[in-house]
């Protein structure tokens, strides 16, 4: 089925725990392949999840007995060149075999290669998991086509390595069939708009083909420019409050700015083009022009930094902000409006293959730059925009985008909880039940599937999403995990008491984003929080 695998010496990289069979790498520092000792698994879909994979794949704060690898050892990452792995990474490690599910395999191989495909987003989690088809993945078996860019540290940090990609190339790109997908909302959400290009519209037909399983809770925000997080800050709170004159006071969660479901969704339609059409008061004025000068670009143009067709991130915002797919009367998001010139009175729409390419649009487009990345080409100098975003992103404010409130809450694990924020998914990973797994890889894939719905693991991971404004990112799901009695938040053990799943006539249904989430099942001495 597939048979490209890194080196040992990468697999003791990526895995922490006892010492497995040697990786030896060229003198260039690069893996040489063996495919006798390495477990080789392709997983697409999802790039908002990244973080979470690669935390829960490396991660040294994971606990042995839960570790997917050895990260007393080294880990290599590879990353495709052009996006610096916004599309595409890999990871190569020796198993860890102080987990038991990973102790005594079959196959006999100690080490893993797994391959974590993000371009085109969840859709590609789900289509060619259906289909049972070959998709693009990274190539790491070519020497000549990788460079190693630095050298990691035992449990501290990756030996990363860059690989050029050029998709329908074979000496470039490797051409496989996923083992499994993972996806921001669950499959069957991929039709109309969702629908990826090159793929058919999932049926009732083609779910039935999955085997679908909860991963974790994702939570999700709106992001917009800094100047313009600055603006609105500016127009909501005015412009000599602390909210603007003390730097480190405007990034609390008391001084975010805030747009209701409404506006979110009138800008995301293409009903406002400018954002002078954000009006403050009846004087007649407006969030553009109220802005200071350090903070108003150019234009007034309203600019929108969305997601290409199939991806999750993008399904789940249609979903909780605009009602699609779930209403047949439903508008979707405007599409991508190219080299539309700014002179018309439309927004201009950017569509972007991952998460990280919509970091990398609303950066570029804050500091009138066209340096962060090279998937995407700003030509407009400073603009003002808008976006969708996982919150595991950002956090350390790297990039210049800020998230903002909804309907005047802030996007936190505790709001979640709680039942007040409510741009949140579950994720699901899905494999075709006729897909062909080598011997032994299936359970590694079990077990990537069970440990990532662990409430321990999504702790390790949420470290990378403390934000100044409250802790966000993931949490487990109630059908596999219990929440506290009292429905309140752990950050040790974060677990969802809400979910879109349900029981009825005592059948558990599978999570659908359509439905609208609720309490799974409180026992008589628990419950939810009220205040």
């Amino acid at each position: 089925m597939k048979k490209l695998i890194l080196g040992a010496a990468v697999s003791v990289a990526l895995f922490g725990g006892t010492a497995q069979a040697a990786i030896t790498v060229d003198g260039n520092g690069i893996p040489v392949i063996n495919p006798a000792t390495t477990y080789e698994i392709f997983l697409s879909g999802s790039s908002a999840s990244q973080p979470f994979i690669e935390s829960l794949m490396t991660s040294s704060k994971i606990p042995a007995s839960n570790r997917i690898c050895d990260s007393a050892q080294l880990i290599y990452q590879y990353k495709d060149t052009g996006s610096t792995g916004k599309d595409q990474n890999a990871y190569l490690c020796v198993l860890n075999t102080q987990n038991p599910a990973l102790k005594g395999l079959a196959a006999g191989k100690t080490n893993l290669l797994l391959y974590k495909r993000n371009k085109g987003g969840s859709a590609q989690g789900v289509n060619p998991i259906v289909a049972d088809a070959a998709i693009d993945f990274l190539k790491v078996d070519n020497a000549a086509n990788c460079t190693k860019v630095s050298d990691g540290v035992v449990g501290t940090s990756f030996t990363k390595i860059n690989c050029l990609q050029t998709e329908g190339n074979p000496a470039l790109s490797n051409l496989v069939k996923p083992d499994f997908g993972m996806s921001d909302v669950d499959p069957a959400q991929f039709f109309g708009q969702n629908t990826p290009s090159g793929f058919d519209p999932i049926t009732a037909a083609d779910v039935s083909k999955l085997t679908v399983k909860s991963a974790a809770v994702l939570t999700f925000g709106v992001p917009v420019t800094t100047k313009l997080r600055n603006a609105m800050q500016e127009a909501q709170f005015g412009k000599t409050n602390t909210c603007v004159t003390n730097a480190s006071k405007r990034e609390t969660a008391a001084c975010m700015p805030s747009l209701s479901s409404a506006q979110i969704a009138s800008i995301f339609t293409g009903k406002l083009s400018s954002w002078k059409q954000l009006r403050l008061g009846g004087t007649g004025n407006n969030l553009f022009d109220n802005a200071a000068a350090a903070n108003k670009p150019a234009s007034d143009r309203l600019h929108i930094c969305r997601r290409t067709n199939g991806s999750g991130t993008g399904a789940q915002f249609g979903i909780k902000f605009l009602n699609y797919p779930c209403n047949d009367a439903a508008i979707p998001v405007v599409s991508e409006t190219g080299a539309l010139p700014e002179t018309i009175a439309k927004a201009q729409v950017h569509e972007n293959s991952s998460s990280g390419v919509v970091s990398e649009c609303l950066s570029e487009l804050d500091s009138g730059s066209n340096t962060v990345g090279t998937s995407f080409n700003n030509t407009y100098g400073v603009r003002w925009a808008i976006g969708l975003q996982g919150t595991e992103h950002n956090a350390g404010r790297s990039f210049d985008y800020r998230f903002i409130k909804v309907d005047g809450v802030e996007p936190t694990l505790d709001k979640v909880v709680r039942g007040k924020y409510k741009d949140w998914v579950e994720l699901t990973y899905q494999y075709n039940k006729s897909h062909v797994f080598d011997q032994s890889e299936k359970a590694v894939v079990d077990e990537v599937i069970k440990q990532s719905g662990n409430p321990i693991v999504m702790s390790a991971t949420n470290q990378a999403a403390v934000h100044s404004w409250g802790k966000s990112g993931f949490l487990a799901v109630p059908q596999s995990f219990t929440p506290l009695k009292d429905g309140g938040i752990s950050f040790d053990k974060p677990v969802n008491p809400f979910t879109h799943g349900a029981i009825v006539n005592n059948e558990d249904l599978a999570p659908n984003a359509c439905r609208a989430p609720a309490a799974y099942n409180p026992s008589t001495s628990g419950g939810i929080q009220f205040k």
